[in-house]
């Protein structure tokens, strides 16, 4: 297989070479293998895998990788999540492609099936009792209410444990809000009955439990938006207060178990830049440690060792970077191994059997969209699985080179910087992208594959990415000094860096171009609005142009915790609301505008762009608009994002190029 796709490989780099650009196809189509999941006993692999525009769930075998099962789901449906509960059964979630959007959204069903593909059925949902037993009506009730598997309980073949988040109805329309109290069921895996166990007495919360069911730990958010957890002996005692039952610091969360439930592992923040990491409680000792040592940005992501315990933490200073648990184990050293063998790659254990003797591994980068390769960790030999998005030669693309920038305050900006592989130019045009969000979980720039970023370096344009302030990532005092900041110090700071760029004469300071989605798309308009003179063209993707219509038109509100969460982000200060909105400055932007927005956004609807359209027409301005009927907060249609990125290439080289 190696062979065929170095083959494969070496043609298409002498094509694209010859003809100078990788199609737009190449980035706008979801990829193919989304991903696989080793079974406990190695002889088989799960895959979700995307053909003919459906994803579906294929089950190979890993000694010939052939098809031995799987199913396809029927209508709109796509697989959404795969679970192996043990060797011969797997559960498995769908999202459906409702008829008003363009992207499916999970319906909280959970179904079974057989390795084979014989006894699948639906388990649990709003569809549960449709289902027919031979001649008899099922057993099975129809829910409303969204699961979430909390224990695979496993001396009990069986059964499982599951959280039910019941759906909260707003008019004709049924949401997973998460805003009454869950409650904990054993659910039989082949009959699809439940009983119910127990009740979690507090909204949006979550638990851990352990192998014979006992649920232990428990976490939830309330309408501020602190996090809480709490912790009781057995299902019969009462809860209490995680700090007065341990003496743990209040912000501490638990995550998981150890496999001899010993230990408990909790998230945490630490040190004076409140940088996120993990810490080890001892259940009987009372004792709790941080697992790694320090470490300068967040964990983004752990890797457990054999006893189910953080063992490596993945986190983004700049490039992927590993921190190694204080303590010894098996799963430590052989991601050092697997670290070396890569090299300048991000390496993830994606999988692996019950006794650790196969794992499934899982490695990718700036120009690498992820393969997956089986690693016997008692030979240490690895076999090339698949290449996520396989029609992608990662030697064709262009590298993200870390940046750091110091602002005029001071601070210091961290970003990337990707200049075309191949360009007519000494100094590219530049386009700055904007992440969104933005102080959600996760809501930063990573040294990490990104599809746009390539397309547009494939179009020869810079890219500059930047983790300006109020961005995850780099621990909470970084991100609280976005509060309230959205239009002031975070926009200088993208700006600050713009000029940075053009200072280093990396690229041409009279072709530049802002371009973001969401915030990002609030955050293009807005650079352009103070500093009008920087920018060329700008793009707004799904954007907040009036900064009061958080309150008014997004869901936001309507969320758990959602009005706390925009008082402390935003304020309720209204003359600096409306500052910080492109809306009322469209006479102050003098570059050409392009809008993008879905009609079917409920985060951020598209009266936002409608208004400021027509405020840039008052304007003398008038922008270029796409609209998309069917999309939500971004569109997911591959023709119409065929159409989309069309039209923003079009946009970008009549204004940068021309």
């Amino acid at each position: 297989m190696r062979r065929i796709l170095g083959a494969i490989l070496a043609f298409y780099s002498l094509f694209i070479s010859a003809n100078d650009q990788l199609p737009l196809d190449y980035f706008i189509k979801h990829g193919d293998y989304l991903d696989l999941q080793l079974s406990p006993d190695g002889k088989h692999l799960a895959a979700r895998v995307r053909a003919d525009n459906k994803v579906v769930l294929g089950i190979l075998s890993t000694d010939t990788m052939a098809i031995v099962g799987g199913i396809r789901p029927q209508n709109n449906d796509i697989i959404h999540s795969v679970t192996w509960v043990n060797s011969e059964r797997l559960l498995f979630e769908y999202a459906e492609k409702q008829f008003s959007y363009d992207r499916p959204v999970p319906t909280g069903e959970l179904f079974a099936m057989n390795v084979d593909g014989s006894k699948t059925e639906l388990l649990y949902g709003y569809r549960a009792g449709d289902a027919k037993l031979g001649s008899r009506l099922s057993s099975r009730d129809d829910v409303l209410a969204s699961q979430e598997v909390l224990s695979l309980l496993e001396n009990d073949e069986r059964h499982i444990l599951i959280t039910e988040y019941p759906w909260d109805k707003q008019g004709d329309t049924y949401y997973d809000n998460r805003v009454k109290q869950p409650i904990i069921s054993k659910l039989n895996i082949s009959t699809g009955r439940k009983r119910k166990v127990d009740v979690l007495p507090y909204n949006r919360s979550s638990a851990l439990a352990t192998k014979d069911g006992q649920v232990l730990f428990m976490r939830w958010q309330d309408e501020s938006g602190k996090y809480h957890a709490a912790y009781r002996e057995s299902n019969d005692s009462e809860w209490k207060n995680l700090g007065d039952a341990f003496s743990v610091a209040q912000n501490l969360i638990p995550r998981g178990l150890s496999e001899d439930e010993k230990f408990v592992y909790l998230s945490g923040f630490t040190g004076e830049e409140v940088i996120y990491t993990y810490f080890k409680l001892d259940l009987e000792s009372g004792e709790y440690t941080e697992i790694f040592d320090s470490h300068a940005t967040d964990i983004e992501q752990v890797l457990y060792d054999e006893n189910g315990m953080p063992a490596v933490g993945v986190t983004y200073p700049n490039k992927s970077e590993y921190v190694y648990a204080k303590e010894e184990s098996r799963t430590r050293k052989i991601h050092k191994l697997l670290a070396e063998a890569f090299g300048d790659q991000t390496v993830a254990i994606a999988s692996h059997t019950r006794d650790w003797k196969t794992l499934l591994v899982h490695v990718r980068s700036d120009v690498n969209p992820g393969e997956y390769y089986l690693f016997d960790s008692e030979t240490l030999d690895a076999q090339f699985i698949w290449a996520n998005s396989s029609w992608i030669d990662p030697r064709l693309l262009a590298p993200m080179k870390p940046i750091s920038v110091e602002v005029s305050d001071g601070e210091t900006i961290n970003g990337y910087l990707t200049l075309p592989k191949q360009s007519s130019e000494d100094k590219p045009p530049l386009v700055v992208m904007i992440h969104g969000g933005p102080h959600q979980s996760g809501t930063r720039d990573f040294w990490d594959y990104n599809s746009e970023t390539q397309f547009l370096a494939s179009r020869g344009y810079a890219v500059l990415q930047v983790n300006f302030r109020g961005s995850d990532g780099y621990g909470e005092r970084y991100k609280k000094l976005g509060y309230r900041e959205w239009g002031g110090k975070m926009i200088d700071d993208i700006n600050d860096s713009v000029k940075w760029a053009i200072d280093k004469e990396y690229v041409d300071g009279n072709n530049v171009c802002a371009y973001g989605a969401s915030y990002g798309g609030y955050a293009a308009l807005m650079s352009a609005v103070k500093e009008p003179d920087l920018y060329e063209c700008t793009i707004g993707y799904v954007g907040i142009y009036d900064l009061q219509y958080m309150f008014t038109q997004s869901d936001i509100p309507n969320n758990w915790g959602g009005k706390a969460y925009l008082q402390k982000v935003l304020g309720n200060d209204k003359a600096q609301l409306k500052a910080y909105s492109p809306l009322y400055h469209a006479d102050k932007i003098k570059a050409n505008v392009m809008l993008i927005h879905g009609s079917k956004d409920r985060r951020v609807p598209e009266i936002n762009s409608e208004a400021l359209s027509k405020a840039l027409i008052r304007a003398g301005n008038p922008p270029e608009y796409l609209q998309y009927s069917q999309a939500g907060h971004g569109v997911f249609d591959e023709g119409d994002r065929r159409e989309l990125y069309q039209g923003l290439i079009n946009f970008l080289d009549k204004n940068l190029k021309s």
